[in-house]
């Protein structure tokens, strides 16, 4: 990806978070790090079956037999991508 492209996709992203924030204040102080630390704590206390059974519900929808194993297939997928390299 190009630079400028990322740059565009990161201002969308906190222009996106700064309204979802409720803040009115014009500043971006802190707005990554409460972002952040709400994201890990919502990815640490996730019960899988439930996001499970929204997935399956979700993807029930394309009325394919295959539904269950594809909605853990793709739950591995987000949280392999969520947790990086690192921490996978």
């Amino acid at each position: 990806m190009k630079a400028t492209f990322l740059d565009d996709q990161r201002h969308e992203m906190m222009e996106a978070l700064y309204r979802a924030s409720g803040r009115t204040c014009g500043t971006y102080s802190g707005l990554w790090e409460e972002f952040a630390r709400d994201v890990a704590s919502n990815f640490r206390d996730t019960y899988y079956p439930e996001l499970f059974a929204k997935v399956v519900k979700a993807m029930d929808l394309t009325e394919s037999v295959l539904t269950e194993k594809q909605a853990k297939q793709a739950i591995e997928v987000c949280r392999q991508h969520l947790l990086g390299a690192k921490w996978s």
